[in-house]
């Protein structure tokens, strides 16, 4: 017997073994990512985009529809109208962060909260990635659903890091998942992205679910259109 596992074993070290593919670096993750979206020099040629669909909050039960505007180097206003309830406003003028409850109430962002919002608000953040997260690891692969993923951790030079899952196959976006300050304190939120569709060239998510404690949020876009007219006033707090 132990001289058939000796045989067995010098067969098996005759066979000549596959060799094992060196794992992608973080950095290459995202540059693939990049180009998988469509690609740097089509990327820098946006300069602002608009986009329109319709909204679920679960834990209301609520819907209705959401509106995005947003414009280099980093305006940004989102306006949720939730059915019985009204407008839900969030802007970013690239100095003043605000937030306009259905009442009309208006609160300036400040703090941590606001360091949070500069670098989401960051107009083609992907191609920055670099100046906003100098610190990136590949953790492993993680699958999210049945897709294989690459893991990665990215951490700002401020801040709370971030986690995102990028497709193994297609390197697209899948999934982003951090803790966010926010006015109400800190918050979990896990952002999970699908349906991509080509906008003129570029790849982007028509579907989005934010996941948190009080409940999900699902978008789902009807329309993007890309490098719009969008006045500065747009993104202004109100009554300034």
């Amino acid at each position: 017997m132990r001289s058939v596992l000796v045989l067995l074993a010098c067969a098996a070290a005759a066979i000549p073994q596959e060799k094992t593919q060196p794992a992608l670096s973080a950095e290459q993750i995202i540059e693939k990512s990049i180009e998988a979206t469509g690609g740097r020099a089509a990327m820098e040629k946006l300069t602002s985009t608009w986009a329109k669909g319709a909204m679920e909050f679960s834990a209301q039960e609520a819907h209705g529809s959401v509106e995005l505007f947003a414009k280099a180097p980093n305006r940004q206003l989102v306006v949720m109208t939730l059915e019985g309830f009204g407008d839900i406003k969030q802007g970013f003028d690239g100095q003043v962060a605000w937030a306009q409850d259905p009442t009309g109430h208006i609160t300036e962002i400040t703090g941590a909260p606001l360091d949070d919002m500069k670098r989401s608000m960051v107009f083609n953040a992907s191609l920055r990635w670099k100046e906003i997260y100098p610190k990136v690891v590949l953790i492993g692969q993680d699958p999210v659903g049945d897709r294989k993923a690459w893991l990665l951790e990215l951490t700002p030079s401020t801040g709370r890091a971030v986690k995102r899952w990028y497709d193994a196959e297609t390197f697209l976006l899948l999934r982003e998942s951090g803790t966010r300050e926010t006015p109400q304190g800190a918050m979990d939120i896990r952002a999970d992205f699908s349906d991509y569709r080509d906008v003129a060239g570029i790849k982007a998510p028509f579907k989005i679910r934010q996941s948190m404690a009080m409940g999900d949020i699902v978008m789902s876009i009807s329309e993007i259109r890309n490098n719009v007219e969008i006045e500065d006033a747009k993104f202004a707090k109100p009554g300034k």
